[in-house]
Parts: structure tokens; C-alpha cells; sequence
């Protein structure tokens, strides 16, 4: 049978076009597997370098804050040591699930030995390997709970073997596929496979490490529409429950996010939270930002320190008031006067002083006793609240003598007040009857002068008021 030439023509052709199409597939998939390749060694590899490095720090952190809860603990030196010995050998113990390797290899102390009561031998403290080659290096401040100062350095060498052991892997069957793109494929998409299962394995174990931290630490979503992740601490400190969407949430939490949280990474604010309770509490948030399967989440921690705020609070107080009439003392009230002249100055606005003490209390405390004349002071100090004004600031300034602040008012105000005040104590019922109290004083307004100008001119015209037969205010030379 005689071929005919257009089916050969055609055949030549075809087989042409089928080399051809072989070509292109053929360098179809050269491209593939070289695009493979530079994504592997270009954005892959780093990547999950990068992953690694960045749960290495966040686990150290983690660890960090554990050691700092034992350095604090008060107990002897010995069993203090014995205590940190074990939370590092604890430490040390973390393995990950599947592959058994040790989270850590190695740690290292370095401690303030004024701040750390531990043998001068401990202050450089290692466990784990010596001989850690590659491994990721973190290294953490270590911080006191309650005043934040530094005590010291803790130095975290993570294990690389597993990461290394996953890259060979993942590599060897790259090279391997050679030209069978289908089974290329094949292997790319089980090592993409193993890999998802160790990034999910890997945040199992930072789940679990966050869970066994004393302290509240919560992880957000990327987004920071919500709450991802929560220790237990963490949901018994803000009654944390799941909402209808199966979302973490709770009024505290809500309270927490509207008195604002920090938003920069690294940063730490007090905030004052509002618990189911009704209480009110103090705590320092702590944001951390940490990289999860490549995404960025804030790691927020709490640490409660109301304990120190209202220390804070009492000392603030005890520096400020009188001990007696809990009114404030001289240092407060020429810290304030100076203020406020600043603010009369920069704001055109007028101040005056009332400057007055209690005629004749020395014989109270001779015919009554010093306690009698202990019950005056006070008393005194419960008429002068009642007479001033909510922006008015008044103290015990020194013995029997009282001084009164009043910002923005006028001599004739300052004057009116001051009268009010001598009536009402004048008018008192004492515990003892035959007791009869007034008060002579001067008033002054500040005229572009100092404080002692200002206060002088008071003092002088209290005097004026004395030697005009005490029981009156003098507001005029």
C-alpha cells in the first residue's frame, strides 16, 4: 500500500511537535525543579531558620521568667542553689515529642552577686553540653519580679539537631527527584507535610511550656482581633472562658483591652484591671512579638503588682502627709505652692495663702495635756477639709500653724474662707468644757514674688493679727 506523503509529511510533523512538546515539558520541568531549588535555598530554608531562631528566643524568654520566680525564693544559699540547680536540669529535660531531643542543651548564669543571695562560686552557673556547635544562642536579662531590677544574664544554647536533621532530609529528596516531576512533586509535598507536622508539633511544645509559667501569658492572633492561646494563669487571672464563637474572652479581658494594651513589641505598660470580682488590680504588661509558622503574633504577659502599687502608694503618702491630722506636710505644700505659682505665671491667674495657728496652745498642752492638745490639731484639721474648696490644698505646716493653698481666688475669697474657718472653730464643743479654741491668721496674694515673699507677707500679717488681740484673719498691711 502506498504511504501517501501527507501522512508522512504529517507524521514528520508530529513527531516534531512531539519532541518539541517533549522539549518543553522537559524544560518545564528543569524550570520547575530549579524554581523549586531557589525557593528551597532562597525563602524555605531561611525561613525555617528563621522560625526555629525565633521560638528558640521565645522559649528562652519563657525559661527566663521561671529561673527569675526561684532566684527570688527566700531560703539559704545552699537550698537556694539546690532549687535553681533543679529548675535548670528540669529545663534541660524538655524534650520534643516525636523526635525525643532536648529542647535545650545547654544553660548559662551569669548573676549580680548584690542581688542574689547565692555562694560567690554560683554567680557563673552552666548545665547541659559544653559542646553545643551550632546551636541557637539566646541570651535573656534576668529581672526581679517585684522591683524589675537586672540580676543577672541567662544564656540558652537551643538544640539545632532536629532543624538540621528536617533540612538534609528535605534537601537529599529534592536532589533525588531528578527529572521525575511527579515524583519530585510527590516528595516536595511529604516534606511539606512533615514539616507542617513539626511546626504544629513545635507549637504543642511552646503550648506546653507556656502552661507550666506561674504568670499569665496569653498569645494573640495575628490580627489581634482576639485571643489565640492562654495559660491556665492566665484564664484564672482574667476569667477567661470560651464565647459563642469558641473564642477566649471575658469581661476583664475587655476592660484590660479598653484601658489599652501596648501595641509596639518589646514594650511594657502598668495597666489597671477591673476583675469579675468587682476588684481593682495592678499589672505589668509585657509584649513580646514572636514569629509562628512564619506569622507574627504578640506574646502578652501580666505580672500583678498591686502588692507594689499600693506600697508605692503608702510610702508616696507617708513622704507627703502629717502623721497626726493626715494633712499634707511642708515639703509637700512648698512643693505644690512653687507648682502652683509656675501655673499662675504661665496662665495669668491670681493665688493667695491663708497662714494660721491656734491662739494660746501652749497652755492647752500645759492645763489639758498633750493629748487634749494632740485631739485640737486634729480637729483642726477636719474643719479646715470642710471649709475649703475640692481645688484647695491645705497642711500642717510646722507645730500649731496650719497653711491653705487657693488657686485662682483672690484675697477677698482667701479672706472669706479664712473667717468660715475661725467661726466654725470657735463655735466647737470640746471634750473638755471649759476648753475654748480660736485662730488668728494672715492671708497674702501672690503678686509676681517668690515664695518666700509670699509666705513672709502671711507670716506677717498673722502676726499683725496676734497683736491685735488674736481671734481674727488678717488680709491687709
Amino acid at each position: 500500500m502506498p504511504t501517501d506523503p501527507r501522512f508522512n509529511g504529517g507524521g514528520t510533523r508530529s513527531l516534531r511537535f512531539e519532541r518539541n512538546l517533549a522539549l518543553i515539558f522537559a524544560l518545564l520541568g528543569v524550570l520547575l525543579e530549579a524554581l523549586i531549588a531557589v525557593y528551597w535555598l532562597m525563602i524555605l530554608e531561611p525561613a525555617l531558620r528563621d522560625d526555629a531562631e525565633s521560638r528558640a528566643r521565645a522559649l528562652a524568654q519563657a525559661q527566663a521568667r521561671s529561673i527569675e520566680v526561684v532566684l527570688v525564693l527566700e531560703q539559704e544559699e545552699e537550698q537556694l542553689l539546690n532549687a535553681l540547680e533543679t529548675r535548670l536540669d528540669t529545663i534541660l529535660l524538655l524534650k520534643e515529642d516525636e523526635s525525643g531531643e532536648p529542647l535545650t542543651n545547654h544553660i548559662r548564669l551569669e548573676l549580680d552577686p548584690d542581688r542574689v543571695a547565692l555562694p560567690l562560686k554560683a554567680m557563673s552557673l552552666a548545665r547541659g553540653l559544653t559542646d553545643c556547635s551550632g546551636c541557637f544562642i539566646t541570651e535573656v536579662p534576668l529581672y526581679h519580679p517585684q522591683d524589675y531590677a537586672l540580676i543577672g544574664v541567662a544564656t540558652f544554647h537551643a538544640n539545632t539537631r532536629s532543624l538540621e536533621r528536617l533540612l538534609t532530609d528535605v534537601r537529599f529528596k529534592l536532589l533525588g527527584a531528578g527529572g521525575l516531576i511527579l515524583v519530585f512533586i510527590g516528595l516536595a509535598w511529604g516534606g511539606v507535610a512533615r514539616l507542617l507536622h513539626r511546626l504544629r508539633e513545635s507549637e504543642t511544645n511552646l503550648g506546653n511550656l507556656l502552661e507550666v509559667v506561674p504568670f499569665p501569658i496569653l498569645q494573640l492572633q495575628s490580627d489581634g482581633s482576639g485571643i489565640q492561646r492562654a495559660n491556665q494563669a492566665a484564664a484564672d487571672y482574667l476569667g477567661l472562658a470560651p464565647d459563642e464563637r469558641g473564642r477566649l474572652d471575658s469581661l476583664t479581658w475587655q476592660a484590660l483591652r479598653v484601658a489599652g494594651l501596648p501595641v509596639a513589641a518589646n514594650t511594657q505598660q502598668e495597666v489597671q484591671i477591673s476583675t469579675a470580682q468587682g476588684e481593682l488590680r495592678w499589672a505589668m504588661v509585657s509584649v513580646k512579638e514572636v514569629f509562628l509558622s512564619g506569622i507574627p503574633h504578640r506574646l502578652i504577659s501580666l505580672v500583678d503588682v498591686s502588692d507594689l502599687k499600693a506600697t508605692q502608694q503608702r510610702l508616696h503618702q507617708a513622704a507627703n502627709t502629717d502623721a497626726l491630722t493626715k494633712l499634707y506636710n511642708r515639703r509637700y505644700l512648698f512643693m505644690r505652692l512653687a507648682q502652683e505659682i509656675e501655673q499662675a505665671d504661665r496662665k495669668g491667674s491670681v493665688l493667695s495663702i491663708i497662714l494660721f495657728d491656734l491662739d494660746h496652745f501652749k497652755q492647752i498642752n500645759d492645763s489639758f495635756g498633750h493629748a487634749v492638745g494632740d485631739e485640737v490639731l486634729v480637729r483642726i484639721a477636719e474643719l479646715t477639709r470642710q471649709c475649703v474648696r475640692e481645688s484647695d490644698i491645705c497642711g500642717r505646716y510646722g507645730g500649731e500653724e496650719f497653711l491653705i493653698i487657693l488657686p485662682s481666688a483672690p484675697a477677698a475669697v482667701a479672706l472669706g474662707i479664712a473667717e468660715r474657718l475661725g467661726t466654725k472653730i470657735r463655735a466647737e464643743r470640746w471634750s473638755q468644757p471649759e476648753l475654748h479654741v480660736t485662730i488668728s491668721g494672715g492671708v497674702a496674694e501672690y503678686a509676681d514674688s517668690t515664695i518666700d515673699v509670699l509666705i513672709e507677707t502671711a507670716d506677717r500679717r498673722l502676726y499683725q493679727a496676734k497683736r491685735a488681740g488674736r481671734d481674727r484673719i488678717v488680709a491687709e498691711s
